[in-house]
């Protein structure tokens, strides 16, 4: 050991250099949302591997984070980024709000609580996008049966029984959500028991959403597999912690540069960096870091270590709609609960659903919405997501790793888009106007019987994110993939991405289990 350092009660090295403190870890894992919990709790398993997880945000002990239902509380505070897109030509040159979660769990803190795995032909087409098997659905299937402990109708083939994550069906179910998948069926989807079983490997259907809830609870992936490890010597979680940039020695990573409540400091890896800041964070962090398309990074004066064109490209998410519905009389649900999802396509063919549609007990769209079309007062909302063709992108707005990052959502760049957007509000319609929902719907329709252009005006007023962001650093084999089929960085060593930024296009729901499930196979990964 050098001079001026010592060994801590945690087992790593501490001194100082450049008026800097330097930590010494085996594995640094920056960012403790959905992905980054995973990696840092199982190889944590391993007592021998000392581990450090870095979290921006704060700690996840509070009363919005561990009620489900207390979700929405969280939005604009300190567990949310609060990020905002530049305007958008086509919806009407808004500027949206981007929500992402920041603290403890990351986005599983602060989100619905909903698990969707990803259909079946997501899993595949990723792993035809890479010439990897090890991401088909057959695959994953075994990853998700790994990690859940199910607690609904027994489902050998597809659900786990002795995992960390507890996923259990919403309950107990609210009429409302009954009517709604009544309404869906009478208009030709099928309902299944889960939209993890049978569903997911068809082309459409609906059913009770599935959950992680346990004893009333959220039980976020950092609950389930970092907090119950918190105190064993070779695991150390820091919060307030912000990467500002991965550290090289030449081509090969060694540690991470931070500010630790404000304070400059430096983590050393003897063995790799993992990057699990979410699809903003990491494309941003990777070009402070010389990673990224090399003239946008000279134009800002940044070092270019690795020229990689993908890195904060393709930028995907669910758009958001919300198809606004006057309230009946008969009594409504608690406004924040969702409890049942419906799955199709645009044109019926058995494949990956392009649309996915939940729903609550409140007028929920835009500001601009509101202001424009007046809402009613007692009102329910089908939350209606679809894919894009269209894409977006993230870049850094200058070389001050404080400033906010650059993010265009690039919706409906492709026309297209909006024309299927207008069909899939027609069917939300159908849906709302079948016999089981009469109870529950009132006269008023926002924007009202109109015509399709008409419903495209509302559309671009309403469009938000459905916080589903993912792809700009994703995985394939092409020149604008950014990590190879095992999540390594291309050009340099010893860097990983594991979050969604690695996905090559939107799941086709929510997009939280799908990061437990990368954060599983990085995890695999590394310690093998």
């Amino acid at each position: 050991m050098d001079a001026g350092q010592q060994r801590t009660e945690a087992g790593f090295v501490t001194g100082r250099s450049g008026g800097e403190a330097i930590h010494e870890f085996d594995v640094i894992v920056c960012g403790a949302g959905s992905a980054g919990s995973t990696v840092a709790g199982m190889l944590a398993l391993d007592e021998s591997v000392r581990v450090l997880l870095l979290e921006a945000g704060p700690e996840d002990a509070d009363e919005r984070v561990s009620d489900p239902d207390r979700w929405i509380e969280n939005l604009g505070t300190e567990r949310d980024w609060g990020y905002v897109t530049e305007p958008g030509a086509q919806v009407d040159n808004r500027r949206l709000p981007y929500s992402m979660g920041k603290g403890l769990g990351g986005g599983s803190s602060i989100n619905v609580g909903i698990w969707s795995r990803g259909h079946r032909g997501d899993w595949d087409e990723f792993a035809t996008t890479c010439a990897d098997p090890r991401w088909d659905y057959r695959s994953i299937l075994g990853v998700y049966r790994e990690l859940e402990t199910w607690h609904g109708k027994p489902d050998p083939d597809r659900r786990g029984t002795a995992g960390p994550m507890h996923v259990r069906p919403a309950q107990p179910l609210h009429p409302f959500f009954s009517a709604m998948l009544d309404g869906a069926e009478s208009v030709g989807l099928d309902r299944y028991d889960s939209p993890n079983g049978e569903l997911a490997e068809r082309g459409s259907g609906c059913a009770v959403r599935d959950e992680i809830v346990e004893d009333g609870q959220r039980r976020s992936p950092y609950r389930a597999q970092v907090a119950p490890r918190c105190q064993q010597r070779n695991l150390t979680v820091l919060t307030q912690t912000l990467v500002t940039r991965v550290v090289f020695d030449g081509s090969r990573a060694v540690g991470v540069e931070a500010l630790s409540e404000g304070r400059p400091v430096r983590f050393r890896a003897t063995r790799e960096v993992v990057l699990s800041l979410g699809a903003v964070q990491t494309p941003k962090i990777l070009m402070q870091s010389g990673i990224g398309p090399a003239r946008h990074l000279e134009s800002l004066g940044v070092g270019v270590r690795a020229d990689l064109s993908g890195v904060g490209a393709n930028l995907d998410d669910h758009l958001l709609i919300g198809c606004v519905f006057e309230a009946g009389a008969q009594e409504m649900p608690p406004p924040t609960r969702t409890q049942a999802v419906c799955f199709w396509g645009a044109d019926g063919r058995v494949d990956s659903p392009k649309f996915l549609m939940y729903s609550g007990a409140i007028a929920f769209t835009s500001p601009e919405a509101v202001a424009r079309y007046s809402m009613p007062e007692s009102a329910f909302t089908f939350l209606l997501g679809m894919r894009l063709r269209s894409r977006g992108s993230v870049r850094l707005a200058d070389a001050d790793p404080a400033s906010a990052p650059v993010i265009e959502t690039g919706y409906f760049h492709e026309p297209d888009d909006l024309r299927d957007a207008v069909e899939a509000y027609r069917f939300a319609e159908s849906i709302a106007a079948a016999q089981a929902m009469r109870p529950y719907r009132g006269s008023r329709v926002i924007p009202g019987a109109v015509s399709d252009p008409e419903v495209a005006a509302y559309i671009r007023a309403a469009a938000a994110t459905f916080w589903h962001q993912c792809g700009t650093a994703r995985l394939g084999v092409d020149d604008d993939a950014v990590v190879d089929s095992e999540l390594r960085v291309r050009g340099v060593e010893g860097l990983r991405v594991a979050d969604a930024s690695v996905l090559p296009r939107v799941t086709s729901g929510n997009t939280m289990a799908p990061c437990v499930a990368i954060g599983h196979r990085a995890a695999s990964l590394i310690r093998h």
